[in-house]
């Protein structure tokens, strides 16, 4: 009998024990729960997915705009003083600022909102062009992020390569190659690719065009062989998916250089105003969609933080 209660004390001391231990450990997970949302409210959501590896290997340049606005695009410098490799140009009725309305990684992407027309265009360029002077082949990436769909009248140019000449001793820059949108009778829009400088158009397969996606991340990615000889090469990637690889064209002028922009940039549009978000913009030796924040997901925004 004596032996029997104390293995009954026994039973009852584990029981409670583990019933102690199972309630604190509820506990933690409402706490990392709660500690969680905090940390959403106060810092704001990621998107549909986070930085990872930080910047992609071979990466020559990266832009998040977690300096809280688009000073990295001016790199070496933070503005368009001294011998800055990048530029912010607005032209129309257009606007570029950092913001936290929606980011691919940490807080901030780059807003670009433009109303059209307006004397006859608008547009937001964020260019970079100090990589694409000192190595003639080079990997671009950027995150877009779509709210709505629009439709264009004329064009709607949301990358491009342009190159820089002296024209009877003036700098004339003209874009080479162009990344636009197109919109479907239904509405669903998608990319065609421009070479500029031969008035050509590439378009995706009939039976297999591959839409923008509307309110979720999407990377593109390109490799620019900046060439004059006619051995350029322009290649094009959506979320992995390759749309175009165009070999032996000119990609600038005999004379000329080669620059790199991200734009939102339009003769006219429906609904006329239209805002683009871009984020974890890198310029690479190397392929970059493949490393860590690059990488394409398939998952949703999930929030949007209030500024």
């Amino acid at each position: 009998m004596t032996v029997l209660r104390e293995r009954n004390h026994i039973f009852k001391i584990k029981t409670n024990c583990a019933h102690t231990s199972f309630l604190s450990l509820r506990g933690k997970v409402y706490l990392l729960a709660a500690l969680s949302l905090l940390v959403a409210a106060i810092f704001g959501c990621a998107g549909y997915t986070a930085k990872t590896n930080g910047v992609p290997p071979g990466a020559l340049w990266s832009a998040n705009m977690e300096t809280g606005d688009l000073s990295q695009w001016f790199y070496p410098m933070t503005g368009p003083v001294g011998n800055f490799g990048g530029d912010i140009e607005n032209s129309g009725n257009a606007t570029a600022v950092a913001s936290t309305d929606f980011a691919h990684s940490g807080r901030y992407s780059a807003k670009l909102t433009i109303t059209t027309p307006d004397t006859p265009t608008s547009g937001v360029r964020l260019f970079r062009w100090d990589e694409a002077q000192k190595y003639p082949q080079l990997y671009y990436s950027v995150w877009y992020y779509f709210p709505q769909s629009h439709s264009p009248s004329l064009f709607w140019n949301v990358l491009q390569w342009k190159s820089k000449h002296l024209v009877s001793g003036v700098a004339t820059s003209d874009p080479f190659f162009t990344l636009e949108v197109a919109a479907s009778p239904t509405g669903e829009i998608f990319f065609y690719l421009r070479d500029d400088h031969t008035n050509t158009t590439f378009q995706q397969p009939a039976q297999n065009v591959m839409p923008i996606p509307i309110g979720r991340w999407f990377n593109v990615e390109a490799f620019y062989q900046c060439d004059a000889s006619g051995a350029g090469r322009v290649a094009i990637w959506q979320d992995g998916t390759q749309l175009w690889d165009i070999q032996n064209v000119d990609t600038r002028y005999a004379d000329g250089d080669c620059a790199w922009s991200v734009n939102n940039y339009s003769s006219g549009l429906t609904p006329a105003t239209a805002t683009i978000y871009i984020d974890d913009a890198a310029i690479s030796t190397q392929r970059i969609s493949s490393h860590g924040s690059a990488h394409s997901s398939n998952q949703e925004s999930v929030c949007v933080s209030q500024q």
